[in-house]
């Protein structure tokens, strides 16, 4: 098959632009090619895009199959949306769900609400559009202040657990402040931090999952610049910069009891299904004291590189890096009749309802 592979990739306009949100929504050359490589390795033909504004051009150019999608978009509090709005525009198939599970995905107050509504246990919180609103009476400290529509830990510091309300106040107005679109404030869960990679779509299945180790000065996850990418950071702004180490890392396999995984795991696929995922997502949870399970958010287009934590969770199942790739496009292709040659069950199109009716012959 024709495979176009969709991406991002950073430019030094971009990040002159707007630099932090260019290097975590960006791809590295290293991950491009490493997966264009597997796909390749499938018996595929590959052809990468970047996810600019030339994007729609060469899709109404090109014949594609299928196109494997792991971009973001650049512009817009939706721009995860983008890519897969176009490709069903122009009915091109591709890996992942389409624009409404992309869109709750990246708005995590609606994507709490829809777990909330199908039984996931998800964190209580609130979303705050001016420092001084009343805080909910339900909500006990400590808590945590995020962006409501990033990912790749943009936002969120040490600084973001707060455990009072002065402090509360201050790490609000710093995020609306800087990224002006809100913050979401949600209970603080203190405990251990699971990652799942969630697969297929009917059923859909998890890997073997992995567990955060953290030895920072908080218990969170912060996500790392790829080395790559801060490179180019450095030459496009001519600043002298250092970057900030990761202070956490997953053990894959996690070494849990076998119990508590399968009970993580039924939480991962439960919150991956209730979004309305398709082909691969990645699943971020907490366990409180009491082993109480919290979904924190389920991931779309999480990072795939090789040594990213949905690999490894792909090697701990006996898999390879190929062999990864091309069963996130193999699930995409099977949701596809005319790609994978099963029967088309979608249902007549030619129905008008109450509009029309066959007139009987003469």
């Amino acid at each position: 098959m024709h495979v176009g592979f969709i991406y991002n990739i950073a430019t030094p306009e971009l990040l002159r632009e707007r630099p932090e949100m260019t290097l975590r929504d960006s791809d590295t050359i290293e991950t491009i090619d490493e997966v264009t490589r597997a796909v390749q390795a499938g018996g595929h033909t590959v052809t990468g895009l970047n996810a600019d504004q030339q994007l729609p051009v060469a899709l109404t150019q090109s014949k594609f199959d299928i196109v494997f999608n792991i971009a973001t978009g650049i512009y817009g509090d939706s721009r995860q949306t983008h890519v897969p709005a176009m490709l069903e525009y122009l009915r091109i198939p591709h890996t992942g769900p389409g624009i409404l599970a992309e869109s709750l995905c990246h708005h995590k107050p609606q994507q709490k609400m829809v777990l909330a509504a199908n039984g996931v246990p998800t964190a209580l919180f609130q979303m705050f559009h001016s420092a001084d609103a009343s805080l909910k009476l339900e909500l006990h400290f400590p808590l945590i202040v995020k962006l409501p529509s990033e990912g790749a830990s943009m936002g969120l510091d040490y600084n973001s657990v707060v455990h009072n309300e002065a402090d509360l106040r201050k790490q609000v107005a710093f995020l609306l402040e800087t990224y002006g679109q809100g913050a979401l404030v949600e209970e603080y869960i203190d405990g251990r931090e699971f990652t799942v990679a969630v697969l297929g779509h009917s059923p859909a299945y998890a890997l073997p999952i992995a567990e955060l180790e953290f030895f920072g000065a908080l218990p969170i996850r912060l996500d790392q610049v790829e080395d790559s990418n801060f490179e180019l950071l450095k030459e496009s702004t001519g600043r002298d910069l250092e970057l900030v180490e990761m202070e956490s890392r997953s053990r894959v396999p996690s070494g849990v009891e076998p119990e508590l995984e399968r009970r993580i795991q039924a939480v991962a696929i439960a919150a991956f299904n209730a979004i309305g995922c398709k082909d691969w997502a990645r699943v971020d949870m907490r366990m409180d004291k009491q082993g109480n399970l919290y979904v924190l958010e389920v991931n779309l287009g999480p990072g795939i590189a090789s040594d990213c934590v949905f690999a490894r969770c792909g090697f701990a199942a006996g898999m390879t890096f190929d062999d990864l790739v091309n069963t996130i496009l193999n699930h995409a292709i099977e949701r596809y009749p005319h790609l994978s040659g099963r029967p088309d069950k979608t249902p007549s199109r030619f129905h008008l309802g109450t509009l029309a009716v066959e007139r009987e012959p003469v």
